[in-house]
């Protein structure tokens, strides 16, 4: 080769070789100090393109895990929850069987029940608030969202849901509602009461019945009394009230009339009784004592002489009795009058006359017939407009057939503001006798146990468990009348356990208003008088009542059950509400509606589709199936829990977890507080555990391929890396070789190159 001065191929050549030693040299010193064989694409395209998917594969997979352990930490705590829940309910299916002991009364169970109520409190409690980082968990939520165009119907949620918009098309074949009777109460030893149907008058009130007879030995009863007012005495013959012997012949004909000396506003009873023989036309001897019919002041015996023609004269006074020979004068009308006539009677015969005195614009008293057969007291008064309710106290006087005769007294409440006028017709009530609404339980046989004691003493309170689950509180007092005891109770089932008709429907007004009622007459609604009927107006086991408390109340109430429910049938139909599709249908006896929309439950009320009237005509409740169809809309969101457990779209999860509370799992009406409701539930409570069971297994199922899941995508992740390593990592040891081979050729390269640019000064040797 020509030695040249301008261009140096020989130094070109080895500035070439210099230049590939230094990239070389380069790339390994790159590789080296990132230990990775592809740094950029240019390193190798095809290997970076596999290397970077197989990056996004691993993180994937390193992210997939992650979720996969959060997921297997919200089942452990909604595992847990039912964890709870099944020893819960352990806990009450043990106190059912408990509550089966003999040796339990009423109040112990009610005890037991005590413990049920807040074990299911608790249920609910934890299915409303068991959350993982504020998603909850057991309500249902956690599966589908739903929404309903009425609040007849109730979705209940068991899993993942066919989402979409639904039709709900039901009719109804009614069944019947519960029905209970009570004792009969009646009065117990000792103890008065009255019946009254004031008939317009502003009678509110009859108080302090006592000293009355009430009997079937019972003379001929008319007594005249004076409520209020004032007057002259009513002149003309006395109401003969009842007599003995010959005196029960005599009617007393003639006492003072109206005039100044008469006894003004007073009344008065006077019991006569003849003291030796009497013949006909003949003289004789009587003794008498007076009772004041307004103020109840009863007099001494007074003695009297009965002449002949029936007049009487010689009446002695009385000290226990103010002017008694003057009251007796002016009733027996002075010595020359045939008051007694010329009858004969007997030593001891007696009878007893009563004389009224008028009242200001009337000279009408009040009358009171007391006897077995019925009792009544008739008010009529004039135009007298009270301007405060008023309280008078009414004397009475009877006589039975044996000549015996009974004092007694009554007070009458006449109502603020009003007239009284018009007729009230009163019973008065006795030992055995029926009882009225008026009637105190106090005054009740029923509430006096066999030791005597009033069980009513102390205020006492009884439980009413609804089949639909709801509890209510009642209190007693002995001073309840029997009208109380029937709102009460009445209040309860309406207010407290939600069993009457719902307020919207046009015959809710008397249907709830009858859902207690007390019979008076036999016969009414099947019942015998003094007999409570109790029910709900609710259809099927959810009208059910239970009563709960100490046993000498339930003993005096002995309520029993004298109608079963019946469920009704309902046919319901689903259709996709957007399309019109036909879904599926059922005939359903208890209300839910099963395995026709995946996933979802739906809890129909019976009585949503019938017509509830109260019969006034057989004074029992009808329950009919409206006309036509009825339809109800429901929408369904699926809102089931997804996770994410692999690298790729698709590779996901579903966690669903159904609904669990006392509802959804049927125990929500669960009681222990009698030994028949004890016993079934205890089937309810089994369907229970199987039920918390089944979504404990499913959790388990899940927690448990979970850890299969992780382990897997570890596993994967890990080849996945060694794989990448292969394609992207750098081989150190080679890498070094080269790395000492390539110095070595930038060394020598380099020399050559000082070498190659020393050529051109060998031409200078030339020319030198």
């Amino acid at each position: 080769m020509a030695i040249s001065i301008i261009n140096n191929s020989t130094a070109i050549g080895a500035q070439s070789s210099v230049n590939n030693a230094n990239n070389s040299l380069t790339k390994t010193l790159k590789a080296l100090s990132t230990g990775l064989r592809i740094n950029s694409a240019s390193d190798d395209a095809s290997g970076l393109a596999v290397s970077e998917k197989l990056r996004g594969q691993i993180s994937g997979l390193a992210k997939a895990a992650t979720n996969s352990q959060d997921a297997i930490s919200m089942l452990q705590t909604a595992e847990g929850a039912m964890g709870s829940m099944t020893s819960m309910v352990q806990r009450i299916r043990e106190l059912a069987v408990q509550a089966g002991d003999p040796a339990y009364t009423s109040n112990d169970r009610a005890m037991l029940q005590l413990e049920v109520d807040q074990l299911k409190q608790e249920i609910d409690r934890v299915s409303s608030s068991t959350e993982f980082n504020t998603k909850k968990l057991l309500n249902g939520d956690a599966a589908a969202i739903w929404s309903a165009s009425s609040g007849d119907i109730e979705a209940i949620i068991k899993g993942a849901p066919a989402a979409g918009d639904y039709k709900i098309n039901y009719t109804l074949d009614p069944g019947k509602n519960s029905v209970y009777k009570s004792n009969m109460m009646t009065l117990g030893k000792g103890n008065m009461s009255y019946d009254i149907t004031t008939n317009g008058t502003s009678i509110t009130k009859f108080d302090n019945i006592q000293g009355m007879l009430r009997t079937v030995d019972m003379s001929t009863a008319g007594i005249t009394v004076t409520v209020k007012g004032s007057g002259a005495v009513t002149a003309g013959s006395a109401s003969l009230t009842g007599g003995t012997g010959g005196m029960s012949n005599i009617t007393v004909t003639s006492f003072a009339s109206a005039s100044a000396a008469a006894t003004g506003a007073n009344s008065y009873s006077i019991e006569i009784e003849a003291v030796g023989d009497r013949s006909a036309n003949g003289t004789g001897q009587i003794r008498f004592r007076v009772m004041n019919t307004k103020t109840g002041e009863l007099s001494e015996w007074a003695s009297a002489n009965v002449a002949s023609t029936g007049g009487v004269a010689g009446v002695t006074s009385s000290n226990s009795f103010s002017n008694l020979a003057g009251i007796a004068s002016r009733i027996f009308a002075g010595s020359g009058t045939a008051t007694f006539g010329t009858a004969a009677w007997n030593d001891g015969d007696k009878m007893l006359v009563n004389v009224a005195a008028g009242r200001a614009g009337s000279t009408s008293g009040a009358t009171i017939k007391v006897g077995s057969t019925g009792s009544t007291l008739h008010i009529t008064a004039g135009a007298t407009n009270s301007a405060t309710a008023t309280t008078h106290t009414i004397y009475t006087s009877q006589m039975d057939k044996a000549g015996n005769v009974y004092y007694g007294s009554m007070d009458v409440t006449l109502e603020k503001g009003k007239i009284v006028s018009g007729t009230a017709t009163i019973d008065i009530l006795g030992e055995g006798d029926v009882a009225s609404k008026y009637t105190k339980l106090s005054q009740l046989a029923q509430f006096t146990n066999a030791d005597g004691r009033m069980v009513l003493d102390n205020t006492q309170e009884i439980s009413i468990y609804g089949g639909n689950g709801n509890v209510a509180k009642v209190i007693l007092e002995g001073s309840d009348t029997i009208e109380d005891l029937k709102n009460k109770l009445n209040s309860a089932i309406i207010d407290q356990l939600n069993m009457g008709a719902p307020n919207g429907s046009s015959a809710s007004a008397s249907v709830n208003k009858n859902l207690v009622q007390f019979t008076e007459n036999d016969g009414t609604n099947g019942a015998s008088a003094g007999s409570f009927t109790i029910q709900g107006a609710v259809l099927g086991k959810d009208s059910n009542l239970t009563f709960v408390g100490d046993e000498g109340i339930l003993n005096a109430l002995g309520v029993t059950q004298t109608q079963k429910a019946t469920d009704s049938a309902l046919t319901v139909s689903v259709q996709n509400a957007n399309t019109g599709a036909f879904v599926g249908e059922d005939t359903i006896t208890d209300g839910r509606l099963r395995n026709v929309i995946e996933g979802v439950d739906i809890d129909i009320t019976p009585s949503s589709a019938a017509d509830i009237i109260f019969n006034t005509a057989s004074n029992t409740m009808e329950f009919k199936a409206k006309s036509g169809t009825n339809s109800t809309f429901l929408h369904i969101t699926d809102n089931a829990t997804k996770a994410a457990i692999g690298a790729n779209e698709g590779q996901t999860l579903d966690i669903s977890i159904g609904r669990l509370d006392t509802k959804s799992m049927g125990i929500n009406d669960v009681n222990v507080a009698t030994f028949d409701d004890a016993q079934s539930s205890i089937t309810k409570l089994d369907l229970a555990l199987e039920q918390i069971s089944k979504s404990r297994a499913t959790a388990g199922a899940q927690i448990n391929r979970l850890e299969y899941t992780i382990t897997n995508l570890n596993t994967t992740r890990e080849n996945m890396i060694a794989a990448e390593s292969r394609i992207r990592d750098l081989d150190i040891a080679t890498a070094s070789s080269d790395l000492a081979a390539q110095q070595v050729l930038m060394q020598s390269a380099t020399a050559m190159l000082a070498q190659a640019n020393q050529i051109p000064n060998y031409a200078m040797t030339l020319l030198a």
